[in-house]
This record gives structure tokens, sequence and C-alpha cells, in this order.
């Protein structure tokens, strides 16, 4: 009988590690229509880096956390399958890139856990393989879900009301930086307490206006997303600390840029961290060396 595990990834934060128990009587439930409708989206209808970067194995184990994702309150596993909807496996090892890349890709699927469930497969080469997948979802109901949904959609429209009239794309992005960057808070708390969850999302940022660096990140991607500028997360350090901000394309050129560390406790943009080069942003940013970050294009 095959198992399914736990895996606990801080896909923000970048620590992982297996929970100890298994996990077994999962029962389905509704899921809300809006939330299927947004995880459902097909990599051509989105702006998905990290998806067309990877390769097939990892697009299939990506695909099988998109299926779950639009239905979230279903633990049964999605199976992992290959372009030709043959049942695959993948190096357990392997999963935590992809569900970080799979979250980085979509913050519009806000209502994700950082921890995920996969099936063990069996074994390859000496690694154990997975051969399922299920997401964990934030809210405990579909009807939880679909009120944070339609809170979503309105508070963001009207961050997004911002920019109307605004031409460039890149005056779009700095506009809408300072709208975030002035209207969330930094909320340090939630990288202690694990019980903070909504603080590491899009919708924490957006209508809840308290943040840490990964929803600052992801909030800024998803409102760059949704007028057409393409964007990305960048995971490293700053200050030491594991750190994520973004990567944003205008004008035929990358730009880096980084909301969370331009948010001060008053609510005062400063703009300093927004539109620098990626020599300009190592002076006190530092890129990952592995992983998904090995990915990611640079700033000239």
């Amino acid at each position: 009988m095959k198992q399914l595990r736990l895996r606990k990834t801080a896909a923000i934060l970048f620590a992982t590690f297996i929970a100890t128990s298994i996990l077994s009587g999962c029962t389905a439930s509704a899921e809300a229509e809006s939330s299927k409708e947004a995880a459902n989206m097909s990599q051509e209808e989105g702006f998905e880096w990290f998806y067309k970067s990877f390769n097939e194995a990892e697009m299939a184990a990506y695909d099988a956390f998109r299926i779950s994702a639009g239905k979230p309150f279903d633990s049964k596993p999605v199976p992992i399958k290959d372009k030709s909807g043959k049942e695959t496996e993948i190096p357990v090892s392997d999963l935590s890139m992809v569900y970080q890349g799979f979250l980085y890709d979509h913050p519009e699927i806000f209502w994700l856990s950082s921890s995920y469930n996969y099936r063990v497969g069996g074994s390859s080469g000496g690694k154990e393989t997975a051969d399922a997948v299920s997401v964990i979802p934030i809210p405990e109901s579909a009807s939880e879900l679909d009120a944070m949904v339609r809170e979503f959609d309105t508070a963001s429209g009207e961050i997004l009301s911002s920019i109307s009239g605004v031409e460039e794309n890149r005056e779009k992005a700095r506009v809408l930086y300072n709208c975030l960057t002035d209207g969330t808070k930094y909320e340090e708390e939630a990288l202690y307490d694990s019980t903070l969850q909504n603080e590491h999302t899009a919708y924490g940022a957006v209508c809840e206006k308290k943040a840490v660096c990964d929803g600052f990140a992801l909030t800024y991607k998803y409102l760059l997303d949704r007028c057409g500028i393409r964007c990305i997360l960048i995971p490293g350090v700053g200050d030491g600390m594991p750190h994520v901000w973004n990567l944003v394309f205008w004008d035929g050129k990358w730009h880096e840029s980084d909301p969370s560390w331009d948010t001060v406790s008053e609510g005062i943009s400063s703009g300093q961290y927004f539109d620098l080069t990626t020599v300009e942003m190592s002076k006190d940013h530092k890129r990952e060396t592995e992983g998904i970050a090995l990915l990611i294009p640079v700033a000239d």
C-alpha cells in the first residue's frame, strides 16, 4: 500500500523537512468555483516563468499541483502524469523546487499552505520517488475561501484602479510599487509564528494590509501580471536572512525591485529599491546559488 506523506516546505523561506506522521483517512469536499477557474488556468493564459523553465518530469509534477490547487479541499492525491497522460514519478527531493516554482508563478492562488502532500511511488537510483501530490489549503472551508476570493478581487481591483490612464509600463510598475509599499505593513511577527500564514501570501498584503517579504513579492507580481507586465520572484538572502524580491520586465530589459525593503514602520515608501540592476541590488541582496534561483535572468 502506497503512503501519503506530508512535506512541510517553506517554499518562500527555503528550509524543508518531512514530518514523521503518515497521512490517511482523507475525505473530499466541495471547492470554491472561482478557485477552480484560477488554479486551472492554462500555461498559455499566464506568465509561468518557472513552469516553462522546468524539465518534463518537473512540469508533470507542477501540473499535478495545479490540478490539486483547483480542488483544494479534496485531499485525494493527484497522479503525476507526463504529456501523453501516462502516470510517472519524480524524485521526492525535486518536489520542493517544483512547488516553490508553482507558488511563485501563481500569486493569485493565495489559499495554499507552504506544506503539501506527496504519495511515495517507489525509488530510483537510490532516491525515493513520488507518483502523486495534493495541496493543503489555508482556509478551513470552501465557503471561507469563496469569501476570501471575493474580498481579494474587490481589494486588488481598488489598487489596480490607481493606474487608470497610465500608459508606460515603467510608470505602471512604479505606481503599483508605491501603492503596495505605502499601504502595507511589514509584519515581522509572521516570520516566527507559523500560524500567521496569510502574511506570506498576496491575500495578506491586499486584504489585511500586512505581509512579510514573500507576501510583498507575490502581491507585486500579481498586480503586474494583471497589467500584462512580466514579473518573477527571486529567492535569496538579505542582511543574512532568507529573502524574496522581484524581477520585472519593461522596455525590453529586466529590472529588480524589492517592495518589502522599501516599506518602513510609518508606511512611507522611500523608493530606493525600485528599478535596480542585479549588480546594484547585490550590494545588500544575494541570490540563492542553487535550485530555482538558477532559472532566473539578471537585470543589466
